[in-house]
């Protein structure tokens, strides 16, 4: 996702992998169950030249003309029934907020993939369930925001232990991990370790495994001048035709191709970042249209 801006509010529901993005440069990972939201002046766009595949959900709607957006009151199409008191209300809220990616709740997350459906519908009425849904998004959104302190608390023992287990997993990239160690080494079942991990990470453990993989290679690659043979070793792949196919499965392009247009890629990023494209909403229709479904 290049660097630009949207003429309306864009909020981006994550569901797998993690992205690394920024907002005016300033980075914010959008973690798995992470929503994200950016206002029409605010340029934003991802950190990596390639981000690793990935799920998300996202909206984009036009808002009223704002001349001063740090004193800006989200002016709301008419159709989702804001007040003038609850525009003011949700502005007060979104508008100053310096952070952009939240934890999202988990009425959030069944509330997006309904919205998606509505506005993929063709009838009178899914168009009325798609507005509420979505006033009822932007004021989940809001309180997310509001109430953030407690949510970003919270997270129980046995999370912490899988978290802290896939931290060693990086430092171990080399070794032949499979599913009943990784499960082992946290004293938990199978099933329950796939899904603490699923839900910290967006990735069930092996993939995640070759997610992690996939970047410290990129890191090798663009760092330093290893033969491509000893990265795919020291990144745990059995053999560099493995390496190759794992690493284009994510980025698209293979091991070498990357590290000899990595130069020429990081030119046109920071080109971008200092040069955002300013999308309307048709683009951004014609874009998601050229894209794969659940891929950004």
């Amino acid at each position: 996702m290049y660097p630009h801006t949207n003429p309306g509010m864009e909020i981006v529901l994550a569901e797998l992998g993690r992205l690394d993005w920024a907002v005016e440069r300033i980075p914010e990972s959008l973690n798995p169950g992470s929503v994200f939201f950016t206002l029409p002046w605010q340029v934003h766009g991802s950190l990596k030249v390639r981000e690793p595949r990935n799920k998300i959900f996202f909206v984009l709607f036009e808002l009223a003309q704002i001349e001063k957006p740090k004193k800006a009151r989200l002016g709301f199409p008419a159709s989702l029934g804001f007040s003038a008191a609850e525009e003011k209300l949700v502005s007060d809220i979104l508008v100053p907020a310096q952070r952009h990616s939240w934890p999202a709740s988990g009425l959030l997350r069944d509330l997006f993939p309904k919205l998606i459906q509505k506005l993929n519908g063709n009838t009178r009425i899914e168009a009325v369930a798609a507005n509420a849904l979505l006033r009822a998004i932007i004021v989940e959104l809001a309180g997310i925001v509001d109430s953030a302190p407690a949510s970003l608390r919270h997270m129980t023992p046995t999370m912490t232990r899988v978290q802290q287990f896939l931290q060693t997993v990086v430092s171990s990239l080399d070794h032949p991990w499979t599913l009943d160690e990784m499960a082992s080494s946290c004293s938990m079942k199978r099933t329950h370790f796939a899904n603490s991990c699923k839900q910290l990470t967006g990735y069930p453990p092996m993939l995640y495994l070759n997610r992690v993989r996939f970047e410290r290679a990129c890191e090798l690659l663009k760092t330093t001048e290893t033969p491509i043979t000893d990265i795919a070793f020291e990144c745990g792949y059995n053999t560099s035709q493995y390496f190759a196919e794992s690493f284009k499965r994510f980025s698209r392009m293979t091991p070498s191709d990357y590290r000899s247009h990595l130069p020429q890629l990081d030119a046109i990023m920071a080109s971008n970042w200092n040069h955002p494209e300013e999308r309307s909403i048709e683009d951004e229709i014609e874009r998601s249209s050229r894209l794969s479904c659940g891929r950004n």
